[in-house]
C-alpha cells in the first residue's frame, strides 16, 4: 500500500512540475495583437503539442528557425482542431507564418494567424485574430 500512495504521489507532483514549467511567469496570457502582427518565413525544427495556457487547452506549437538563424515557438490552435482538418507540419517543412508577435514567459512568440506551405494555407485565426476553433 506504502509503494502505491508513493507512485500515486510522484505522479501528482510531476504533473504540477510540468504544469509549472508551462505556466506564464507573470501570470499574464497574452492575446492576440494586430498592432504586432508579423510574417517570417523559416524551417520547422519541432512540432509538439503541450497543455498551453494561450488557448487554454493542449495545443499544437511549432518552433520555427528563421532567416537569421534564430528560433521563435509559434502557438498555433487547440490540439484537436489542428488534428480534425489534418493539419500536419513536420520537421523540415519551409513555411510562412502571418501572426501576432507577443512575450510570453520573457520570450517573444507568435501568436499563429495563418500558415502558408508551399500552395497550402492553414488558418487559425480570423483577420482580427479571433481564434476559429
Amino acid at each position: 500500500m506504502r509503494a502505491w500512495a508513493l507512485a500515486v504521489l510522484v505522479a501528482l507532483l510531476a504533473c504540477v512540475a510540468l504544469a509549472a514549467n508551462q505556466a506564464p511567469a507573470n501570470g499574464k496570457v497574452p492575446k492576440y495583437d494586430k498592432a504586432t502582427e508579423v510574417k517570417l518565413k523559416g524551417t520547422v525544427m519541432e512540432v509538439r503539442d503541450y497543455e498551453c495556457p494561450i488557448s487554454g487547452a493542449m495545443g499544437a506549437h511549432v518552433t520555427l528557425k528563421v532567416q537569421d538563424g534564430s528560433t521563435i515557438e509559434l502557438h498555433l490552435a487547440a490540439t484537436k482542431y489542428v488534428k480534425s482538418y489534418e493539419m500536419v507540419f513536420n520537421k523540415g517543412d519551409e513555411i510562412e507564418v502571418a501572426g501576432s508577435k507577443v512575450k510570453f514567459n520573457g520570450a517573444d512568440t507568435i501568436l499563429a494567424r495563418e500558415i502558408t506551405r508551399g500552395q497550402d494555407s492553414f488558418v487559425f485565426r480570423d483577420q482580427n485574430g479571433k481564434p476559429v476553433w
